[in-house]
């Protein structure tokens, strides 16, 4: 990723008020840096703040950053692997969606511009939709689509995460593990991690998550709806 930090007495970034009310949402697939704030209680945030950081995160080049709580920190990965869908619920009741700068000193900060709750965007998109019974195979399709690339290395898809996604009424876990058409297995390419809800025929993707391991995670909200 592109490298931009910025000094704690640099502007860089616009500071009127911007909210997700007032602007329209540029982020729609556009891959998040997952970043963790300081504290739990993320209340209002609005541009100009200042967000403490429990840690300097990867630097996103289109200046996108999802925060999370704290007490998120060390267990994102965890909730999903482990299906915990109310955890899960609950932390991105209270998350946001920025666009900020990084001010990456002793103590690490983000220089807010604008800000969206992220319950707002998964409650209001519906992301890309992709039929599943159309010609061809739709989980390659969906693995080949830009900005699935971008978020995961082998996509977002194997036939046993497309098969548990479809097969349920919601789903949280891993979506794809390894790449077998490259013979590479789990222990060589980091998974992919899914929450999916159903609504009627169609089944909505929430969240994608890749790039937990290295404790850098990455995420899309709402990018796709899958149709039968």
């Amino acid at each position: 990723m592109a490298l931009r930090l910025v000094r704690s007495g640099d502007v860089g970034i616009e500071r009127t008020a911007q909210r997700e009310d007032t602007e329209a949402y540029p982020f729609g697939e556009t891959p998040l840096v997952v970043t963790f704030a300081a504290r739990d209680d993320l209340g209002e945030l609005a541009a100009g703040d200042r967000l403490p950081l429990a840690a300097t995160p990867e630097i996103s080049q289109d200046d996108a950053y999802l925060v999370m709580p704290n007490r998120a920190r060390e267990h994102l990965a965890t909730a999903f692997a482990r299906g915990q869908s109310g955890r899960l619920a609950q932390w991105f009741s209270e998350a946001w969606v920025v666009r900020a700068e990084v001010d990456g000193g002793r103590a690490p900060r983000l220089w807010i511009g604008a800000a969206w709750r992220a319950s707002v965007l998964l409650a209001g998109r519906a992301g890309r939709v992709v039929s599943m019974g159309g010609l061809g195979d739709p989980m390659r399709v969906i693995n080949r689509l830009p900005f699935i690339e971008s978020l995961a290395r082998g996509g977002l898809l194997d036939a046993s995460g497309t098969e548990a996604i479809l097969s349920r009424g919601s789903y949280v876990g891993v979506s794809r593990l390894g790449m077998p058409e490259l013979g590479l297995g789990p222990d060589t390419v980091e998974p992919t991690f899914i929450w999916t809800e159903r609504e009627g025929q169609a089944t909505r993707v929430r969240v994608a998550l890749a790039g937990a391991e290295d404790d850098a995670p990455i995420a899309l909200l709402s990018p796709l709806t899958l149709v039968a």
